[in-house]
């Protein structure tokens, strides 16, 4: 992050802003064929006076829409970047039942493994203090599949009064995750028996966060990143933070409905807060709904599990297969099955995602394609459907997917550029492969043939330039040492991509 904000007050940053807009700003890699999605979602955020989104789109496992939409902060007209981060809510279900089920393709733990008790995987003294003893009879498939007998009232409910669960368990508060499962183990009776029924869960994604906790003696989130997410080069997604104060450095802010009352607070019962600041405990949540992440790299993330033959899969096609065959039990209203919706007619996968503030979307479809939306408030009724029908309302309008992957390259765009002044070009730039190691391909459009390139090293001194000859123009790199260096090309020199040499 260092040294990408230091290459961002280098040079200019890459901003694009179809002309054909004008109220919400776009920033990314613009493309012809996709302008239907940049209309869509201008469209999203004016209906919905929503303050900024983020659409990314792979098609057939390449990377082939990623764009900003809005503001990251009203308040500074920041624009939101393809790479700012946001809250993504219950999408985080999906990170934690995935790592789930490496763990066990591994033969690490099994799906019919019991949680609790003395042969259970959580079988700390913690944990012994339970008032149901049905809850004996929870297993590792039952949380993953919202069968564990708790409903959403007792399973959402203490994610937003850890203060008062601290006082009740003598802790410092805001209470944490395992003295939040100790308190409902002990203070609550299940609503049904675990696998009779099915009723949406925060709790019990919570618990497997406590599972992958104990088998692999490691901090859930570091597991996670270093097992799951590093493998596939994602190395910005994290575990969110309540406080704004606290909040990563290319994260968007969130936004509730002006008229919202404020809340007390996690950390001090006698203090108000905004609700999407203080009002909830961000770190408790964690495996359940606690994670930041921008949508390309949720899209990354589901390609690594999508089934499709065009990128690696991290999952056996027959651990993905149980992971998406539903139970026999629907999840509010649809067929349910490993921390994923199904939708048994098509064989799409999806998950969606709120929080104050917050409203998300993904999924995984028959076609090839996979998509990430997200956006930075959810108050306004009929929000949800809008955005959940977006891009599938605007699939059977495309003609044509674009050909380049923008997996292979990196867009520089800073979360501290304002929204009003973003350039009106209508370009087309990509460059692979990336990192290289001694040539690099740049792809343009048409319209930016016959123009010049430069390229910068880190401290912004123009190391290498000359002019893009053709639509896919090679450029040698022999010459220069290996590191970071900043490629712009067109007029202004307002386009630029990230460029490493190994």
């Amino acid at each position: 992050m260092k040294t990408k904000n230091l290459l961002s007050t280098a040079i200019g940053i890459f901003l694009l802003f179809t002309s054909t807009q004008s109220v919400k700003a776009q920033t990314g890699v613009y493309s012809p064929s996709l302008v239907n999605f940049d209309v869509a979602m201008t469209n999203l955020l004016n209906d919905f006076d929503i303050p900024g989104g983020q659409l990314a789109i792979t098609y057939q496992g390449r990377l082939v829409y990623s764009r900003g939409f809005g503001f990251a902060d009203e308040s500074t007209s920041a624009a939101v970047c393809p790479n700012s981060i946001f809250r993504i809510a219950s999408l985080s279900k999906q990170i934690t039942a995935i790592t789930i089920m490496h763990l066990y393709e591994q033969g690490r733990v099994g799906l019919n493994d019991l949680v609790f008790g003395p042969n259970g995987i959580l079988n700390d003294g913690i944990y012994q203090t339970i008032l149901d003893p049905m809850v004996y009879g929870i297993t590792v498939k039952h949380l993953l599949s919202h069968q564990g007998g708790w409903d959403r009232a007792i399973s959402g409910d203490p994610m937003t009064n850890t203060y008062a669960i601290a006082l009740a368990m003598a802790v410092p508060p805001p209470a944490p995750i395992e003295t939040i499962i100790q308190y409902t183990l002990s203070q609550q009776l299940l609503n049904f028996p675990p696998g009779s029924s099915a009723e949406y869960c925060n709790l019990g994604f919570n618990i497997l966060g406590e599972v992958i906790e104990k088998i692999t003696s490691q901090d859930y989130e570091t597991y996670v990143r270093d097992t799951i997410l590093a493998p596939l080069g994602i190395t910005e997604m994290h575990d969110g933070r309540s406080l704004l104060i606290n909040a990563f450095p290319n994260e968007v802010q969130y936004y509730d409905d002006p008229v919202a009352p404020l809340v007390s607070s996690i950390f001090d019962n006698n203090i108000m807060v905004p609700m999407q600041y203080g009002g909830t405990d961000m770190e408790a949540k964690k495996a359940s709904g606690g994670w930041v992440a921008s949508a390309q790299d949720l899209c990354k993330l589901i390609c690594a599990v999508d089934k499709f033959s065009s990128r690696p899969d991290i999952l056996s096609q027959a651990t993905i297969n149980t992971m998406v065959e539903p139970t026999n039990h629907y999840v509010n209203g649809s067929p349910y099955a490993l921390g994923w919706w199904i939708n048994t007619s098509t064989n799409n996968w999806y998950h969606s995602g709120s929080l104050t503030g917050t409203m998300t979307y993904q999924a995984r479809r028959n076609t090839g394609i996979n998509y990430a939306l997200l956006v930075n408030s959810n108050y306004n009724s009929g929000q949800y459907t809008a955005l959940s029908n977006l891009v599938s309302s605007i699939i059977p309008l495309i003609t044509s997917w674009p050909t380049f992957d923008l997996f292979d390259s990196t867009v520089v765009c800073s979360p501290l550029s304002s929204v009003n002044n973003i350039s009106q070009n209508l370009s087309l730039f990509t460059v692979y492969p990336n990192p290289a190691k001694s040539q690099i391909t740049v792809k343009v459009d048409a319209l930016l043939l016959g123009s010049d390139y430069i390229i910068y090293d880190f401290t912004g001194k123009s190391v290498l330039s000359g002019k893009i000859i053709s639509e896919d123009s090679l450029i040698e790199l022999g010459n220069l040492s290996g590191g970071i260096y900043l490629l712009s090309v067109g007029e202004n020199m307002n386009q630029t991509f990230k460029v490493i040499k190994e």
